[in-house]
């Protein structure tokens, strides 16, 4: 050791004899540290907090009209065990945590009531979502509702049955946090359009929305263009048809319009006249008859134009909708996708009747269908996910010592 090493050794010594001799004076801690007493009826407990969420399973055959999976239910349970020799009492009850509301005085919610349990020795119990909404009877629970919060233990001084000994008791809690989620999801690419038209069936020679066959005289060795073809024929039917002379010229430039209109190509595209009549082709294939040769073509005629304004999507454009829906049911996806834009047309601000009336004349036109998509290019445009998952998370629980009214008011 250093000449200057053995000094600040011994200046270190000498301190701590001064410290240390009796009637040293040593500084206090600041005020702020120093436990306070207890006020008049209350006494030294012990508080365990455990945080809990509760998020209601949503039912078999329920949709979720969202664009992403939904976290089917989220549970907690807290476990509280006696250690113990001897049985003791404790307390429970409920706080919700309610979102901040800024600037504003006083936060949150009143909490729930304390309720008095006995725990026999090495005896346990379980607390569970069911019996914290029982703890906080002014709090919504249900389907797809998320509550969170805390549940409180306190356990105090325990009186030992028979002797006038007080004893201080410790408990073990544990919280366990489980998330799940079960759901089958399909990225589904659609072209909305409707089968409704001023001059509907039966002044129309066809109905929108119906699926037809047709069989029209060709050549045995020309390259038919099924689509041209289909519309001179359909030109054709609207000059036969009983409908007036200006019907007959709007319904025969819709027809013109809307093969300009090319339903197989996924881009977004949008319809160059506000009335047109679309042409799906479901298949087109030549077919020997005892009088020739024939093109046969199946095709749904559709309309870009709705009974209403105000819908927040363009007719003819492709769209990708990301459904989502329960695993193990039987799901119409036809019936889902229309009470999906029903949804979103309300969230839009469509008045509620308005739009329930017009979804009877919609056609999610998607090649989830596969017929009614250019020969059955269907698979390239539909993803399927089917996801289930759990986790599930434990966390001890540490008790803080706090000064309570003793025993607790219910």
């Amino acid at each position: 050791m250093t000449q200057s090493n053995r000094i600040r050794f011994g200046l270190v010594l000498l301190i701590l004899a001064a410290l240390l001799a009796p009637g040293a004076a040593i500084a206090a801690p600041p005020a702020q540290d120093i436990p306070q007493e207890a006020a008049a009826g209350e006494r030294l407990a012990l508080s365990y907090a455990a945080k809990f969420v509760c998020t209601e399973a949503l039912q078999p055959g329920t949709y979720s009209y969202s664009l992403s999976a939904p976290l089917v239910y989220q549970e907690t349970d807290v476990l509280v065990h006696n250690p113990n020799s001897f049985t003791t009492t404790l307390y429970k009850k409920a706080v919700i945590s309610t979102l901040e509301k800024y600037g504003e005085v006083p936060q949150g919610q009143a909490p729930g009531k304390w309720n008095q349990v006995t725990l026999a020795p090495d005896y346990s119990f379980r607390i569970d979502c069911d019996d914290i909404a029982k703890l906080l009877p002014n709090t919504t629970f249900g389907q797809g509702v998320t509550v969170e919060g805390f549940v409180v233990i306190a356990i105090g001084p325990q009186q030992v049955a028979g002797t006038s000994n007080v004893r201080y008791a410790q408990l073990d809690v544990t919280a366990d946090y489980v998330r799940g989620s079960e759901f089958l999801k399909k990225d589904i690419h659609y072209q909305p359009w409707w089968w409704w038209w001023p001059y509907q069936y039966p002044k129309l020679p066809w109905r929108l929305g119906y699926a037809y066959q047709r069989l029209l005289p060709v050549q045995p060795l020309d390259n038919i263009d099924c689509r041209g073809a289909l519309y001179d024929a359909l030109s054709k039917d609207v000059e036969n048809s009983t409908l007036d002379d200006s019907q007959k010229s709007e319904t025969t430039q819709a027809l013109l319009d809307g093969s300009h209109i090319d339903p197989t190509t996924i881009h977004n595209q949008a319809t160059t006249s506000p009335r047109a009549l679309v042409a799906l082709i479901g298949g087109c294939s030549k077919v020997s008859g005892v009088s020739g040769f024939y093109m046969s073509v199946d095709y749904v005629l559709v309309s870009n134009l709705a009974p209403t304004s105000g819908y927040p999507w363009i007719p003819g454009r492709w769209n990708d909708l990301t459904v989502v829906v329960p695993q193990n049911v039987d799901v119409d996806l036809d019936a889902y996708m229309r009470e999906w834009q029903t949804q979103r047309w309300i969230v839009a601000g469509t008045a509620e009747a308005t739009v329930r009336n017009a979804m009877a004349y919609y056609f999610p036109y998607w090649c989830g269908w596969g017929y009614w998509y250019w020969w059955w290019n269907a698979g390239g445009c539909t993803d399927i996910a089917v996801g289930a998952a759990e986790s599930l998370d434990v966390e001890q629980i540490t008790p803080v010592r706090v000064f309570l009214p003793w025993p607790p008011t219910p």
